[in-house]
């Protein structure tokens, strides 16, 4: 909602309006970029950054519904906005194509290795990947066994990866911001908690509500970190 993301794009993550910004302003995105959005859901991000900067952006998911919103609500504007129903992991395009690709919060529910792999085929000389990336101990994991080596930037599960295929990489770190973004999320939840009874909705209360808390908890744990990896591809 705008008032947790400054916003509404329909983020599904933790990515504040000012997190992108900073995103446009690292990679210098410009009308000159060819851009591809890994994990784009209803492309209104790809859109938002498309308008604010002429790129051409290209948007890909799983989900058929949600490209076929993105296509429908961006139409006037398909000279540089494509949306299509497409796995990362076996990405449908010709190599050296985009001049940047983007993955915020998309690279959990795919081989990472064979995705990399893709994105580094699919990028031009010179070409960049920007992603979002949280990782942290999975539920039920007992504390103890987990090492905080895991939630440093080169200890990541993508880390891993990248490090593999020789692809050097620098991070920020967004951890704080996770936690406060999260607690701000919280508030607004039980200030809302009357409209979700209200609307019959409570469960939606509660999820967001549990997310919230379980994400503070854990980074106050040492157990959760989240980083923006630039990669050089």
């Amino acid at each position: 909602c705008e008032r947790l993301f400054g916003q509404n794009l329909c983020q599904h993550g933790f990515a504040e309006m000012c997190h992108l910004h900073r995103l446009m302003d690292l990679t210098r995105l410009d009308a000159t970029h060819h851009v591809l959005d890994l994990g784009c859901g209803n492309g209104m991000i790809a859109e938002y950054l498309s308008d604010r900067t002429g790129a051409h952006i290209v948007g890909i998911d799983f989900i058929e519904e949600a490209i076929e919103h993105a296509q429908v609500r961006t139409a006037r504007k398909r000279n540089r906005l494509e949306f299509e129903v497409g796995d990362m992991a076996l990405l449908d395009f010709g190599a050296e194509s985009f001049d940047l690709v983007l993955a915020i919060d998309a690279l959990y529910f795919t081989d990472l290795e064979q995705t990399v792999k893709e994105i580094r085929r699919v990028a031009r000389p010179g070409g960049i990947l920007a992603a979002f990336y949280s990782y942290g101990r999975l539920p039920g994991e007992p504390l103890e066994s987990f090492s905080e080596l895991v939630l440093r930037p080169e200890g990541t599960p993508l880390a891993h990866v990248l490090n593999k295929a020789g692809l050097p990489y620098r991070t920020w770190d967004y951890t704080q911001a996770d936690y406060l973004h999260a607690r701000h999320k919280r508030q607004i939840a039980k200030a809302l908690k009357p409209l979700f009874e209200a609307e019959g909705n409570l469960f939606l209360y509660e999820n967001h509500a549990g997310e919230a808390a379980g994400v503070m908890e854990a980074i106050e744990a040492r157990a959760h970190s989240r980083y923006l990896y630039l990669v050089n591809l």
